[in-house]
């Protein structure tokens, strides 16, 4: 009988752990691991333009009004260049943008369309480098907000890190061009690798003998230009950049 009953208990225990520890997991489960809510507040669409310095196919740099659109619909994501040719990567960022964005936000997005639209003076943009520009434009678009001081250049993953991209001097040089005060790069790209050449000449009898050689040095972009230049690891850490410098 004493056995039986020890048995029981030892039941009862165990029951009553699991579902202490069922509770307990339920009531402070990590809110990524919920599902995201349906976004219902955007009544009609909202557009904003952000600049995007980019490079065109001879590897000069642009800057680029990216013009982000987002309204009710049914989860179509669209991407209008008019007459700028473009790779197919650069359609696959767009994608990948609004689905950073929408885990950012912890929403589905599926009952809303989002429309980009590159106005560049250029007949060609390369690479998936406007990723990044185009997940923060979407958070600004849902804000309806935007900033002109601010500009970024990266890949967008879609866990919302940030990629590196190349040409980092290129369009640096033309976001200061175009007075961007805030230029937002990838992390480990604020540097740069640049060749310095070096000329020795050394006489030899009544000849001058010259030799040309280049040596490699790393040079800071922001002092090179005279522009802040901040590294950013992900999408939070970009739309901060954003939302202190933003303009209604």
């Amino acid at each position: 009988m004493r056995k039986r009953k020890k048995r029981n208990d030892m039941i009862f225990l165990v029951v009553l752990v699991f579902l202490v520890g069922f509770i307990l997991g339920v009531t402070f489960a990590p809110q990524n691991l919920q599902e995201p809510l349906t976004y219902s507040n955007i009544g009609d669409e909202r557009v904003v333009s952000t600049l995007l310095p980019a490079v065109d196919n001879t590897g000069n740099g642009v800057v680029a009004k990216l013009f982000t659109t987002v309204k009710p619909g049914t989860g179509k994501i669209l991407l209008d260049t008019s007459n700028v040719l473009n790779y197919i990567d650069t359609q696959l960022s767009g994608r990948i943008a609004v689905q950073a964005a929408s885990d950012y936000l912890r929403i589905n997005m599926s009952n809303l369309d989002v429309a980009y639209t590159i106005d560049v003076n250029a007949s060609l943009i390369e690479g998936p480098s406007a990723g990044a520009s185009m997940a923060v434009s979407v958070l600004l678009a849902m804000d309806n907000t935007t900033s002109d001081k601010v500009a970024i250049t990266g890949t967008i993953n879609p866990d919302g890190t940030i990629g590196q991209v190349g040409s980092i001097v290129e369009k640096a040089r033309a976001a200061k061009d175009q007075g961007i005060e805030v230029f937002l790069v990838p992390e480990g790209q604020v540097k740069a690798e640049s060749s310095k050449r070096v000329k020795s000449c050394n006489i030899i009898g009544s000849m001058e003998k010259c030799k040309i050689s280049y040596s490699a040095e790393t040079i800071d972009i922001g002092n090179l230009l005279n522009l802040t230049i901040k590294e950013v690891k992900n999408l939070g850490e970009a739309y901060s950049y954003f939302t202190v410098n933003s303009t209604e």
